[in-house]
């Protein structure tokens, strides 16, 4: 059996080069996301021959397409018996269409694939967020307009010196947002107290926004490759109108013109982030899918 670790912080000198080379859009290809999201969905990694593994869902409950190496197909056929050996059923999770079409030309017929149509990340054409032209952004830039002649505001960009004032925005955000006790020690805030206490380790980056010196909204993501950019975090307080829009605009604005595109992952099926990511039209639905053997859904349904 493979052995599976959580990521460290000193794992993300071997790991970065493995998810950059791979290509891969996909918020699962920041080695953030692998970092800070590990104690949620039980992100584990190993290193196998010239392949980087990964394995989510405990206890490995789930596979990810092996990463880099000259024959993916081996590595896949090994994480087959890895699972054997478990004793669970094999299954890969985040397979991009190009891995459905790759693993269904290798293996005609042998896999079953299911659109995860909720864990499907938004991708959008950076110069979109930035100068939000066209009709189909007129509502997005009367928010920004809006905003402007309303509120006396400041950005900044996130430093060590107002770590401290994303985490003030945060508590009080999941306080406005049905409580903090869960919402902290689960999820995605445990995710975030691991993004504010690594920001630098992690080289993370993000902005800030204040009105009348309050700090209300922020940012924080990190670069996927030189050609796309990952959004973790946006949270932003109620009762500002156009808030959200600024932070997104801002940080795009004055940190992003580098880059071709912007993901800002998934909305987990949840109908008000649904219709929050679909209102900036995004350039690219990037489709995952979960991958099963046909023998072993077979077996299930009889």
């Amino acid at each position: 059996m493979f052995q599976f670790e959580f990521p460290t912080l000193e794992d993300r000198k071997w790991m970065k080069p493995f998810l950059v080379n791979s290509g891969n859009m996909g918020s699962e290809a920041a080695f953030g996301t692998l970092y800070i999201w590990k104690d949620s969905y039980f992100s584990k990694v190993c290193r196998y021959k010239d392949h980087m593994l990964l394995a989510s869902g405990g206890p490995y409950h789930s596979y990810n397409f092996p990463i880099g190496g000259t024959n993916p197909y081996e590595a896949v056929e090994d994480l087959i018996q890895d699972a054997k050996e478990r004793g669970f059923p094999f299954k890969m999770w985040g397979v991009t269409k190009e891995g459905v079409q790759e693993l269904e030309n290798y293996y005609p017929g042998r896999f079953v694939f299911q659109l995860d149509r909720n864990g499907s990340d938004y991708i959008y054409r950076t110069e979109d967020l930035i100068n939000l032209s066209g009709r189909k952004y007129h509502g997005k830039r009367n928010h920004l307009a809006q905003f402007n002649r309303a509120y006396d505001w400041s950005y900044e960009d996130i430093t060590q010196d107002n770590l401290e004032d994303c985490r003030t925005v945060a508590r009080q955000w999941c306080e406005a947002n049905g409580g903090c006790e869960q919402w902290d020690s689960q999820m995605e805030g445990c995710a975030l107290r691991k993004a504010l206490d690594h920001f630098d380790e992690l080289e993370l980056a993000g902005g800030l926004i204040r009105i009348e010196g309050k700090p209300v909204a922020f940012t924080i993501g990190e670069e996927i490759n030189p050609k796309t950019y990952l959004l973790h975090f946006e949270k932003a307080l109620d009762g500002y109108n156009g808030l959200y829009v600024a932070i997104n605009h801002e940080f795009a604005a004055r940190h992003l013109a580098g880059y071709e595109y912007v993901n800002r992952e998934e909305d987990m099926g949840i109908e008000g982030l649904r219709k929050a990511k679909l209102s900036y039209h995004p350039a690219i639905l990037l489709e995952k899918y979960a991958v099963t053997l046909k023998e072993e859904t077979k077996e299930v349904t009889e």
